[in-house]
């Protein structure tokens, strides 16, 4: 009898079993009671007995217990996760990770927020032939800075300048990025003016720049809108101190603030040649100064004599100077190769009567021997840093370059301060610089250069008479 009840026993089990294999999906869509339905039946049919049923019910019973507590245990799991996620992933949104991308930059998940650290050593050394000037050890610059942003709309930059004597302010300045065709800056920053100056001294084709450079306005303390509205096509509209750096304006009355602009486009852009550089751009200043801080001096491209210094244009400390300066700039690069040249005209007319004239030009062609392309290294109006194809230490020896500068400088309008029987200056130079360049890996550079300027007359340096300046210069460069 007990065997009976056992095959019918497990028939019942068999059948419930198959019931559910074939209910399964209904199952799982919905809280369907086919089994106990089934039992049921079976129960009814005299196949189960009363005790035999109520043990399978038992027995359904603590599965569906099981099954809910399963199915709970699960979804909390589930919800857990999910939340852990959503928080991990709102984490690496804000939390700041470091690396190293040309510099130590430290920056959120979604790069809405950053901040870096940048650092420039220049160390040069110069000799010069004839005695012109002293041969010597220099550490040229000396700059640590840090850069931000915020909302990857305001970014800021507050660097310092280690290599003067006492550390001096180099760059400060705040920027507002609310429309990338029209973004405001306020502080101590590059006027818009040549794209040798917009180019940084990190990158510059030479170890120093032309003679021109002395006409142009550099980093001024004042305000700026500038942007690129269309791709190729970059301005800068600024207000100025018009003193140069870290320097404020001077006088009460006679000063009034420079109005500089630039406006530049690169045609290969906007004819989709992306190894080529058709590169454009005029610049224009204008602004009062007081007599005696209008004209600059004049410094040969090696760092050695001061060839032109002119008197004060002002008849008095009263009297004041307009000054306006008009540059225009061309760049060409394809594949390796680049030309570039740019003219400026300096005018500066004197309440005293006088209208003088500084012109200025310089022309170079640069070659990577070994192919990088400047047009890669191009963007917003000026040339970044050449990544070497094979850097040294990766399989090559890094980028070499080699290049030919002639420049002008040409002060005719003025007379020269008048000269001592240790001193006398000059109001005409051109130079010669030729330059190799060694980039073993984007953040390091070696030039070396000579550098012969002429004179248009002889200058007087330590009681001798120059008709020229001949010199060599090397520099070691490292920026991060």
């Amino acid at each position: 009898m007990r065997k009976h009840l056992e095959v019918r026993r497990r028939f019942a089990l068999a059948a419930m079993a198959a019931a559910a294999a074939l209910a399964m999906p209904a199952v799982q869509a919905q809280e369907t009671p086919i089994l106990d339905q089934l039992l049921d039946k079976l129960k009814d049919r005299g196949i189960l007995t009363e005790d035999e049923y109520q043990a399978l019910k038992a027995e359904r019973e603590a599965e569906r217990l099981a099954a809910r507590a399963e199915r709970r245990q699960r979804a909390l799991r589930e919800a857990q996760a999910a939340e852990k996620e959503e928080k991990s992933k709102d984490e690496s949104k804000t939390a700041l990770a470091g690396r190293f991308r040309d510099g130590f930059i430290f920056e959120s998940g979604d790069r809405q927020h950053g901040i870096s650290v940048s650092g420039r050593v220049h160390g040069d050394y110069r000799h010069f032939a004839d005695d012109t000037a002293p041969r010597t050890f220099d550490v040229r610059r000396a700059y640590l800075g840090i850069q931000g942003k915020l909302y990857d709309i305001y970014t800021f930059d507050v660097t310092g300048d280690f290599a003067q004597s006492g550390t001096t302010l180099d760059v400060a300045w705040f920027n507002a990025a609310w429309l990338q065709s029209a973004q405001l800056r306020v502080g101590q920053f590059k006027m818009p003016f040549s794209i040798e100056e917009q180019t940084s001294s990190r990158f510059i084709d030479f170890q120093e720049r032309s003679t021109m450079n002395a006409l142009v306005p550099a980093k001024e303390r004042g305000i700026m809108v500038h942007g690129e509205p269309f791709k190729g096509l970059n301005y800068g509209v600024a207000l100025s101190n018009g003193q140069g750096k870290n320097n404020n304006e001077t006088s009460v009355e006679l000063d009034r603030p420079d109005l500089i602009a630039r406006v530049s486009g690169n045609a290969a852009e906007w004819l989709q040649q992306p190894g080529m550089v058709l590169h454009a751009g005029l610049a224009y200043s204008n602004g009062t100064l007081a007599g005696n801080s209008a004209v600059p001096s004049g410094r040969t491209e090696a760092r050695g004599v001061t060839f032109f210094q002119a008197g004060n244009l002002a008849s008095s400390a009263g009297t004041d100077v307009d000054r306006q300066r008009l540059g225009g700039e061309l760049s060409l690069a394809w594949g390796p190769f680049k030309l570039q040249g740019e003219y400026t005209r300096a005018s500066f007319d004197s309440d005293a009567g006088s209208d003088r004239d500084i012109d200025a030009y310089y022309a170079s062609a640069s070659w990577l021997v070994t192919g990088e392309s400047h047009a890669r290294s191009y963007r917003s109006g000026a040339y970044r840093a050449i990544a070497p194809n094979r850097p040294l230490g990766s399989g090559g020896l890094g980028a070499f370059e080699v290049g030919l500068r002639y420049s002008d400088f040409d002060a005719g309008d003025f007379t020269v301060t008048a000269p001592t029987a240790s001193t006398a200056f000059t109001n005409k130079a051109d130079a010669w610089t030729l330059g190799l360049k060694w980039i073993p890996v984007t953040n390091v550079r070696v030039y070396l250069n000579y550098v012969q300027t002429q004179f248009d007359t002889p200058i007087r340096v330590n009681g001798e008479n120059h008709d020229y300046e001949k010199a060599v210069t090397l520099r070691a460069a490292l920026y991060f």
